[in-house]
């Protein structure tokens, strides 16, 4: 029997080896291909916002994944998650968003949920996404959003460091008036090694242990 394939699209680069890795570990056996599409994202942050045309961009990566017989899609890019929804109806493929698996965990786990993000706009999005999960779940949460300034250019100009240390600084203060944090960028999940369980007061969530373990489920 053919190994199942999955296709990832990317916006930011470093998220290719943290995948490669992780797949390694928890889908053994499943072929991985990347897409990195870095204009879209820079497209989204110029706006402010998302388009229409970054659904139609999103649906072009799908067809091609479709196309060379990809068993399922997983856009890892927070930012662009609400396309998916977009997306789906069109698709013959399960797509999946990167924070879904995440997000239901976090509104399981609390009422006041803390959002981290190195990407302004990344913070709007995952506040809409779980307070609709809440809805779904018939919960009352209050979000509060922290936007952790320098890290992400940190981070992609290879200063991996500064940006673990300023994200790990802005987790521990928030987590003090919180129920579950939320990192709310897959590149931010490098975190959580340097932040020792002993040393989180509440749970620290990232999504893409949490989403490859939905796409095991679904592919098995």
């Amino acid at each position: 029997m053919d190994a199942k394939r999955l296709v990832l699209v990317h916006t930011v680069s470093p998220l290719l080896d943290v995948f490669n890795k992780l797949s390694a570990e928890l889908l053994p056996g499943v072929q991985l291909m990347h897409v990195l599409d870095e204009p879209l994202l820079e497209r989204v942050r110029q706006r402010g916002q998302l388009a229409p045309e970054d659904s139609g961009r999103l649906l072009t990566h799908v067809a091609v994944a479709e196309s060379t017989g990809a068993d399922a899609v997983l856009v890892t890019c927070s930012t662009v998650s609400p396309c998916v929804d977009d997306v789906r109806p069109e698709a013959s493929i399960p797509v999946m968003k990167i924070d879904e698996a995440m997000i239901a965990e976090a509104v399981a786990r609390g009422t006041k949920i803390g959002v981290l993000a190195t990407n302004v706009t990344t913070l709007e999005p995952t506040r809409q996404l779980l307070e609709a999960q809440a809805d779904v779940a018939a919960k009352e949460i209050e979000v509060e959003l922290v936007l952790v300034e320098n890290a992400l250019p940190a981070l992609l100009s290879g200063d991996g460091t500064t940006h673990d240390n300023l994200v790990k600084k802005a987790a521990l203060e928030l987590a003090n008036r919180m129920d579950v944090l939320v990192l709310a960028q897959a590149t931010m999940a490098r975190v959580l090694d340097v932040i020792p369980e002993a040393e989180r007061p509440v749970p620290i969530l990232s999504s893409p242990h949490l989403a490859l373990e939905r796409v095991r489920e679904l592919l098995d």
